[in-house]
């Protein structure tokens, strides 16, 4: 039986707290603010109270949210708003006639490119009897209704509760769709990108390096530490573009950063209570991973070709490299010409991969125990950058085959990926590193959304 929430007229507060923004409108939700522009196009229609709210598409739970979320501004309008449950968009109109509406407001919710996007239509409800069999539909309200507001971390969270994380019975990889919503906007662009669990309670932190600022992010995009680096002795070949190293150690939770513009790193530590990165020790050679160390070409955004492993083992490359990615056994190195070095384990002879973005990161984003390879374009100037997420189920280059899944990312240049358990379930999630073309940056984060 089909039913109706009649929902009070209680406005819901679902502020995001990505940091920093660059206007007093971006502190608002995405659900907040899509919902402030379809209520806006409701109103102008104009529409006849009372009205029903119809959704399909996303989640349930963003359904949910919306839905909320518009009848509580429709309602302080007096448009006495209910969201009617139908099977279809064309069963939702008897529904909501038999509930007594006069007008029905259908509406189909997507999370694509960063957007939320909602479309669909307005129509009356009330019908002539007295013209016979074909019942007639009045002439007003109606109208199309096409609205799309930037996505934003709660809005992703919302469209990704209840993915399905079985395992396909073939045994094969398991499905990848990821939706995508600007995590932080930063004034400068990202010298290096990092994700590990820094406060010990079992989900990951953000950090971001820029030309001489340590800061670390929540899941929500919340800021949460930020440290200066101009304490450090500058370095005598610094690098024209922002570069450095970044990772989370393990043992003790402890960030280890260090900026080409410096002549030395430094190890932090996060004390989330006091909202501090304090640093605890010096670098003397740069952080590729949790154990692993390497040296940076000087004046060049790359590391030498000399990989030091945990138990002080070298790794000698074919050549000096601008990305490294660690999902033990396997290492993925990327040069600066696109091409890359995939190791299965520490000794095997490397796959040569072809066609690599500086944007390229190792990570189980299905959760089957076997890392996916991520990687960007290897254009100078792609437009758009396009993300990849490639199956490692054996030998041999994986980009030769088909994607599990690739997508467009917002304007600007991927630099940097890494993925992070944010949320404590067993697949990973994906922050991107941007170069705006303002010259600014992006952390951009895209995770598993509902089918």
């Amino acid at each position: 039986m089909s039913r109706a929430w009649v929902v009070a007229p209680l406005l819901l507060s679902l502020t995001a707290h990505a940091a920093p923004r660059s206007s007093t409108d971006e502190t608002v939700s995405a659900v907040q603010r899509l919902s402030r522009e379809l209520a806006s196009d409701v109103r102008a229609l104009p529409a006849e109270a009372p009205v029903a709210l119809y959704f399909s598409g996303g989640s349930a739970e963003l359904r949910r949210a919306v839905g909320s979320v518009l009848a509580a501004r429709l309602a302080a309008e007096g448009l006495a708003p209910s969201v009617v449950d139908a099977p279809s968009a064309e069963a939702a109109e008897s529904v909501a006639r038999a509930q007594g509406a006069r007008t029905l407001v259908r509406l189909t919710l997507e999370v694509e490119a960063g957007a939320l996007r909602a479309r669909g239509d307005a129509l009356g409800t009330w019908v002539n009897f007295w013209s016979g069999r074909a019942l007639t539909r009045p002439a007003r309200p109606s109208g199309a209704l096409v609205e799309s507001v930037d996505a934003d971390a709660e809005v992703l969270a919302l469209a990704s509760v209840g993915t399905p994380t079985t395992t396909p019975p073939t045994g094969g990889p398991r499905g990848v769709r990821l939706l995508g919503a600007t995590l932080v906007r930063l004034e400068q662009p990202v010298a290096a990108l990092a994700a590990g669990d820094l406060d010990g309670d079992g989900r990951d932190e953000v950090a971001v390096l820029t030309e001489d600022t340590v800061s670390v992010f929540a899941a929500d995009g919340q800021l949460l530490a930020r440290r200066e680096l101009g304490s450090l002795p500058f370095s005598n070949a610094t690098t024209r573009e922002p570069f450095g190293a970044l990772a989370v150690l393990s043992g003790p939770p402890r960030l280890a950063a260090w900026s080409t513009r410096r002549a030395q790193g430094e190890v932090l530590v996060l004390d989330k209570g006091r909202s501090t990165l304090r640093a605890v020790g010096t670098l003397d050679s740069a952080p590729l991973g949790p154990v692993e160390r390497g040296g940076f070409v000087p004046g060049q955004t790359a590391f030498q070709a000399e990989v030091r492993l945990g138990d002080g083992r070298p790794v000698t490359l074919l050549a000096p490299f601008t990305t490294s990615s660690f999902a033990p056994p396997r290492m993925l190195f990327v040069h600066a010409d696109g091409t890359g070095s995939l190791y299965s384990r520490v000794g095997a002879t490397p796959t040569r991969l072809g066609g690599l973005g500086a944007g390229s990161a190792l990570g189980d984003l299905d959760g089957d125990g076997t890392p996916e390879l991520l990687t960007t374009s290897a254009l100078l100037q792609p437009s758009p950058d396009v993300l990849r997420v490639h199956a490692l189920n054996g030998g041999g280059d994986p980009t030769v085959h088909e994607p599990l899944w690739q997508g467009p990312l917002p304007t600007g240049r991927a630099l940097f990926v890494v993925t992070a358990n944010l949320d404590g379930d067993e697949r990973r999630e994906v922050i991107v590193g941007l170069l705006k073309p303002d010259g600014t940056g992006e952390l951009f984060l895209l995770r598993q959304g509902a089918p």
